[in-house]
Formats: C-alpha cells, structure tokens, sequence
C-alpha cells in the first residue's frame, strides 16, 4: 500500500497528466484492491482536516481569551463607536436588501431557497457505508466527501454501467449533477429509476421536484409542484418536505 500512497496523493494534488488521471480513474474502477486504498486515503484525509479544524477552534477560543478589554478612554471608546455604527449600518442594509427581494419576488426567492436548503441539509456529506459489496460506491461516496465531483460522477456511472439494474449508482450520479449545477443530467439520473417498483423507498419524484427548484427555469415551478403533489399523494419518499413546501408554492 506504501508504494501507491505518493501515486494517489499526487492525483489529489492535481501532478498528474490527464493521460494519467484517465489510467488512474480506470484502475479505481477495474482494481478493487485500489479502490479500497483510494478510500483509505481519503478517510484518512478527511479525519486530519475535521482534527486539524478542531485545532483551529482551539487556537481561535484562547486568542479570544487573551483579548485585552477595552481601555476606557475617550479615543479608544469613540473607535469603537465607529466601528459598530459601521457595522449596524451595513447589517441593516443587507436585512432592507433581503427583505425588499423577499417581498417583491416572494415565489422565486423562496422556491429556490427550499431547494437550497434541502441541498445543503442533505447533499453535503453523504453516508458511506461499509459494505464490501459497495466498494466502488464507497469511493465514490469519499470522492464527493472530498470535494472531487468529477471523479466522483465517473465512478458512479461506471457502477452504473457495470450494473444497470442497481439504482443506487443512478441516485448517486444525479446528486452529483445536482450539486454541480448540471440540472438536465440530474433530471434524466433521476428519472431513470422513477418507475422501480422494486424499491421499499423511491425518492425519484422527489429528486426531480428539488431539481427544478433549483433549475427555476419556465415552467419548473409548476411542474415540480405537480412532482410534489404525486409524492404527497403517493406517500413516497419526501412526503413531509413536499406537504410543506406546497403551502409556500
């Protein structure tokens, strides 16, 4: 494992060609002895960034602690005056700003705003689990956990490819798309598994309304409010999000 530590470091580092990206990709996908090295690597990557961010709090939290109190002298007290009304002025800029757009775009600020949430709640990390059939699911899932979507795409819809019938590679793929912002791929990802009945939980409908959302061209608003109404209607996945968002649609 040693020998391909500095190999894949170098991919994440970005040293390698795009002649030896497409080798390196290709063996992720073919090698499941790398791919779980790959997975490894990134695990091993992510909890040094969440120890070295704890760090950062720490050292944040005794800065602030050694902060010496504001001298009571006139100079130092009308600065600092300054520096809040400066602050409050701008605050209430940015509120007077948001308010306005809130209240004269009511319906295309807050559909987009719904589907932002969701995306952030939802889509930021997503689950890794620890199924040896899953493998290049997993690596899959550790590239997107890393911020490496492109990779991440291409590892899904070799899954995919390799096994047409899983669904699971399609939902990953079209959750990609979604967080990069190429909404038709997500849309057809999604739709691609809208009609398995063999799932105990499908959130194909579902998907597809947050992703129109999103898109917000003409016409999305009130075809993914027909999505949510099929999915409330349905008891499909996303029923609770869909019954709210309805009320503000």
């Amino acid at each position: 494992m040693e020998d391909n530590l500095e190999y894949i470091d170098d991919y994440f580092q970005r040293m390698l060609n795009a002649e030896e990206i497409r080798r390196f990709e290709q063996k992720i996908a073919e090698d499941p002895a790398f791919a779980k090295e790959v997975a490894f690597y990134l695990a091993a990557k992510q909890g040094l960034k969440a120890e070295a961010e704890k760090e950062k709090k720490e050292r944040f939290k005794q800065l602030l602690s050694q902060q010496a109190p504001v001298v009571n002298i006139d100079g130092d007290r009308n600065t600092r005056r300054i520096w809040i009304y400066r602050m409050s002025a701008a605050a209430a800029v940015i509120i007077g700003l948001f308010f306005a757009w809130y209240f004269l775009f009511p319906g295309a600020a807050s559909s987009q705003q719904m589907a932002d949430k969701y995306i952030n709640d939802n889509f930021t990390d997503l689950g890794i689990t620890m199924s040896s059939r899953l493998d290049s699911i997993q690596t899959g899932l550790r590239f997107y956990n890393d911020g490496q979507y492109d990779s991440s795409l291409k590892m899904f819809e070799a899954v995919s490819q390799r096994d047409p019938q899983d669904y699971l590679p399609k939902k990953y793929a079209g959750i990609v798309c979604l967080k990069i912002g190429n909404y038709n791929k997500a849309l057809q990802y999604f739709r691609q598994f809208e009609n398995d009945d063999t799932l105990y939980s499908n959130p194909s409908l579902f998907y597809q309304a947050v992703t129109l959302l999103k898109r917000n061209q003409t016409g999305d608003k009130q075809q993914a409010k027909e999505l949510l109404q099929r999915v409330v209607k349905g008891d499909l996945d996303g029923k609770e999000f869909a019954e709210q968002w309805l009320k503000k649609l």
